[in-house]
C-alpha cells in the first residue's frame, strides 16, 4: 500500500531492527538497558536539559522514574505508536544517545500553523555532550537521514528542534531539511525533511 502523508504506521509495515556507521549504532531500545541509559544521560544533565527544552532530564531524576519512562517506551515500540532507539558508540559499546521516532503532535498545526497531514513522523534526538564534543553529532546525521532513506516506509518527517540546541540547528541548516516555522512559546524551530529513495 503506498504511503501516504499524515501515516505514522501501517499494519503491513515492519520496524526497522538496527543501523550502523564506522562509529555508531543505532538500535532499538531494551528493557536490559535501564541501568546503562539512566547513567549515560544522566552524565550530561545540565547540559542537556539546558539544549534540549523537554524539561528532561531532571536533576532529580530516579532510576525509578527511568524504570517507567523505559517500560512506557517500550509499550510504545509494541503497539507501534512510537519508537525510541539508542545511539550506541562502537568504540566502547557505551550508550551516547537516543533517537525518538513519534507521530506529530496535534498542537503543531493548533500553535505554528503546520499542517500534521503533511508528515509522518517527528524525529528527534539527544548525544551526550562528551560524544558531541568528539563530533559524532555529524555521524548521527548523516548515519539518521541514510537510514530514514533506505529503511523507513516515511516521505516526510518534520525535525522539531529547541532554539537552545546550536549543534542541531546548525546540522539541520547545513543539510536538506527546509526551515518551516517557529513556537516562540516553547522556543522551538520546525525542519522539513523529504526522505529520497535510493
Amino acid at each position: 500500500m503506498p504511503v501516504k502523508a499524515g501515516d505514522f504506521w501501517q499494519q503491513q509495515w515492519t520496524v526497522p531492527g538496527e543501523t550502523e556507521s564506522n562509529n555508531l549504532t543505532i538500535r532499538p531500545l531494551r528493557e536490559s538497558d535501564k541501568a546503562r541509559f539512566f547513567h549515560a544521560y544522566m552524565t550530561s544533565q545540565k547540559w542537556l536539559y539546558k539544549k534540549l527544552g523537554w524539561s528532561w532530564p531532571s536533576e532529580k531524576s530516579t532510576l525509578e522514574q527511568n524504570s517507567t519512562m523505559v517500560n512506557y517506551h517500550l509499550e510504545q515500540a509494541a503497539e507501534k505508536t512510537a519508537f525510541t532507539y539508542i545511539v550506541i558508540d562502537k568504540s566502547d559499546s557505551s550508550i551516547v544517545g537516543a533517537v525518538y521516532m513519534v507521530p506529530v503532535a496535534p498542537e503543531r498545526q493548533e500553535q505554528s500553523g503546520i499542517s500534521r497531514n503533511a508528515y509522518n513522523a517527528e524525529v528527534s534526538w539527544w548525544l551526550l555532550e562528551s560524544a558531541v564534543d568528539n563530533n559524532l553529532h555529524n555521524d548521527l546525521f548523516s548515519l539518521l537521514t541514510r537510514w530514514l532513506g533506505e529503511s523507513w516506509p516515511w516521505r516526510q518527517v518534520m525535525f522539531p528542534v529547541s532554539d537552545n540546541n546550536a549543534t542541531a540547528l546548525q546540522l539541520l541548516e547545513s543539510s536538506e531539511a527546509r526551515y518551516i516555522g517557529r513556537n516562540l512559546d516553547t522556543q522551538e524551530k520546525y525542519f522539513s525533511y523529504a526522505i529520497s529513495r535510493k
